[in-house]
C-alpha cells in the first residue's frame, strides 16, 4: 500500500523585525518621595495635588505634579517638575532656563519655564535646585514610540532633523556669553574629555587605568582635540538629541503620520559645533539597540535636515568624526557617572557605557559603520 504522504505546513513567515533605539536605564538620582516633591513644587505658589516621579533622566529628577496656583481662580495645572543634577552649578541652570526663554520668545517647540510667585525662574530647597515646566499632554517619547515599529521612523527622523535645522537658525542675543562645548559638562562631558584633567584622574588611579573606555579615551584624545579645531560653524546647540528627549503626538489624525510637539532636556546645550548636533542625533537615534546602523533612518535625517541648513563641505567631511566623538563621550560619561561617581548604581546603569563604547569603535575611520555613514552622505543633493 503506497505511503500517504502528510502535506508539508507550509513555513511560517518570520515576524517583520522591529529595529529599536537603545532604551535608557530608569535611574533615579536620589531618593526624593513623591511627597517631598510636592514641597518644593509648593515653593513655585502652588498648591499641590499629586506628584509622579517619571524615570528614565540621567541628569534631573523629574516629577508629572498637578496643583492650583495659590490666589488663582484657574483650575488645576499640570506642569513638570525638573529637579536637578547635583553636579549641576548655579551658572549651569541659568544657562539652561536663559535658553528655554529665548527658544519661547523664538516659537521653538520645547517645554517652557513658568515662574515662581516671587518672579523666580529657580527655587531651592535644602540644596536641591528646582525649576518649573510645561508638561507637554499628549506626547510621547520618541524612543518609546519607535519601539512600536520601524514604519514610525521614517517620519519621526525626518522632524527631527528639520526640528535641529531650526534650532541652528535661531538668533542669539549678542550681549549674552553662553557657555561652549569646552566649558566641561556639556554634550555629556565633552569638555572633560577635552581638557583631559579627569581622564587624567583615572588614569592615576591603578584600579581602572586599564579600563577600555579610559584606555581608548586616551587614545583618542590627540584625534578628538584636532576635530575641535576644524573650521565648521558653531553655534548654539542642544547637545543630547536622543529620542528619549523628543516628545511625538502618536499619528494626531487617526492614521495619519506621528507629530513632533517638543524637543526637550536642554542641560547639554551650549555653543559648539553645528554638525555635532546633528552627529549626536545621528549616532543616537540610527543605531538599533543591537548598535546596527540603519542608512534609511540617517538618510531621513540628514535629508531633512540639510532640506533646512544644507551643510558646509568641512561638515560634511566631519561628520563621521563628531558621530564617533559623540558616542565615545557617552560612554565616557556612563563609565564615570555610574561606576565611578556613583559605584552603588544597578547593573543596568553600571554596564551602560558598553554600546557606545562599540559604537564609537565602530564609526572610526575605516570601519564598517563609518563606511556606511559617508556612502549615506554621497547620496545627499549637492
Amino acid at each position: 500500500v503506497p505511503r500517504r504522504r502528510t502535506p508539508r505546513r507550509p513555513a511560517p513567515r518570520p515576524l517583520p523585525r522591529r529595529p529599536m533605539v537603545e532604551t535608557k536605564a530608569a535611574v533615579a538620582i536620589d531618593g526624593l518621595s513623591e511627597a517631598e516633591a510636592c514641597g518644593i513644587f509648593s515653593l513655585f505658589g502652588f498648591e499641590p495635588e499629586s506628584a509622579t516621579r517619571l524615570y528614565g533622566g540621567y541628569a534631573s529628577s523629574n516629577f508629572k505634579v498637578v496643583g492650583r496656583r495659590r490666589g488663582s481662580e484657574d483650575g488645576s495645572a499640570t506642569l513638570l517638575l525638573k529637579i536637578n543634577y547635583y553636579g549641576l552649578s548655579l551658572v549651569d541652570l541659568e544657562h539652561q532656563l536663559f535658553v528655554l526663554d529665548h527658544l519661547k520668545k523664538s516659537g521653538f517647540p520645547t517645554n517652557y519655564p513658568h515662574v515662581a510667585g516671587d518672579g523666580r525662574l529657580l527655587v531651592e530647597s535644602d540644596g536641591r535646585r528646582a525649576m518649573l515646566l510645561d508638561f507637554i499632554a499628549g506626547g510621547t517619547s520618541g524612543s518609546m514610540l519607535l519601539s512600536e515599529g520601524e514604519d514610525r521612523a521614517p517620519s519621526m527622523l525626518t522632524q527631527l532633523g528639520e526640528v535641529l535645522a531650526r534650532l541652528h537658525e535661531v538668533t542669539w542675543p549678542s550681549e549674552r556669553k553662553l557657555r561652549d562645548v569646552r566649558s566641561g559638562y556639556p554634550v555629556c562631558n565633552m569638555g572633560d574629555l577635552l581638557k583631559g584633567d579627569e581622564l587624567k584622574a583615572l588614569e592615576a588611579d591603578s584600579r581602572i587605568a586599564e579600563h577600555p573606555v579610559v584606555a581608548y579615551a586616551v587614545e583618542c584624545t590627540p584625534w578628538l582635540r584636532e576635530l575641535f579645531e576644524r573650521d565648521v560653524p558653531w553655534g548654539l546647540i542642544h547637545g543630547d538629541g536622543f529620542l528619549d528627549n523628543t516628545l511625538y503626538a502618536d499619528r494626531p489624525d487617526e492614521g495619519g503620520d506621528c507629530r513632533l510637539l517638543a524637543l526637550i532636556d536642554w542641560e547639554d546645550s551650549c555653543v559648539g559645533p553645528l554638525v555635532l548636533d546633528l552627529a549626536v542625533s545621528a549616532s543616537a537615534c540610527c543605531f538599533t539597540a543591537s548598535n546596527e546602523l540603519l542608512a534609511d533612518r540617517l538618510a531621513a535625517l540628514l535629508q531633512a535636515y540639510c532640506g533646512r541648513r544644507p551643510l558646509a563641505v568641512a561638515e560634511v567631511a566631519s561628520l563621521g568624526d563628531f558621530m564617533a566623538a559623540g558616542a565615545l563621550a557617552c560612554a565616557f560619561y556612563r563609565f564615570g557617572e555610574f561606576n565611578v561617581r556613583k559605584p552603588d548604581s544597578d547593573a543596568e546603569a553600571k554596564e551602560s557605557w558598553k554600546l557606545h563604547l562599540e559604537r564609537a569603535k565602530s564609526l572610526s575611520s575605516g570601519a564598517a559603520a563609518r563606511t556606511a555613514v559617508e556612502a549615506t552622505l554621497k547620496q545627499l543633493p549637492s
